[in-house]
């Protein structure tokens, strides 16, 4: 993570909430840095709900396409990217649906297989986000990585600060018990260097 350094966060919101009043006077080129901004964290988010890169490309133009014919319902309440992220979990989930309605029907059509084994070239990290549902993993994801507040991760996903704070240290439990159990903890490859605390 890089350093932060004083009201640079601050100037750093104040650019983006003067290129989105452009975007909403019209000017569509303002929409282009915003892009860029935050083009990165969203794809990285998708990507650990998706786990598959050509979806997760797709989903990223489709979030900031969502974003910007809805900007008119920004308001500066909230930060940006919090906003962002709320229409980037909830077109996650719609896909997610679509996706299980999918895989119900192709069940339904053919026999069904045993669950393929996890391929032992995936990193620990990787192997211990498939004991993971989708939900856990947004939530992991948006208080780990992107260093969200519960406050913050509520607004996101519509769930009291509380709720998620229990739900949280299930998940810390869950990895925890799962890392163990797999013997990571022991080498000290997930503890030592990517810990869940």
């Amino acid at each position: 993570m890089q350093p932060v350094i004083p009201g640079e966060t601050t100037d750093r919101n104040l650019k983006i909430e003067a290129l989105i009043e452009r975007v909403k006077a019209g000017d569509k080129e303002a929409y282009a840095p915003i892009i860029q901004r935050f083009e990165r964290q969203m794809y990285t988010y998708c990507y650990y709900i998706l786990r598959n890169h050509e979806e997760t490309k797709d989903a990223v133009q489709e979030i900031f396409i969502r974003a910007y014919m809805n900007l008119h319902q920004y308001s500066n309440q909230v930060s940006f990217s919090a906003w962002l992220y709320k229409v980037a979990y909830h077109h996650l989930i719609n896909m997610k649906k679509k996706q299980a309605r999918l895989l119900k029907l192709i069940d339904r059509c053919q026999e069904q297989h045993p669950v393929p084994e996890i391929s032992p070239h995936q990193s620990a990290v990787e192997e211990l986000l498939t004991y993971l549902t989708a939900e856990e993993r947004h939530i992991l994801l948006l208080k780990s990585v992107e260093q969200y507040r519960f406050e913050e991760i509520g607004e996101v996903m519509g769930i009291k600060p509380a709720t998620l704070r229990k739900k949280y240290e299930r998940i810390r439990k869950k990895l925890m018990e799962k890392a163990t159990e797999k013997g990571v903890l022991a080498h000290g490859t997930f503890a030592g260097s990517n810990g869940v605390r």
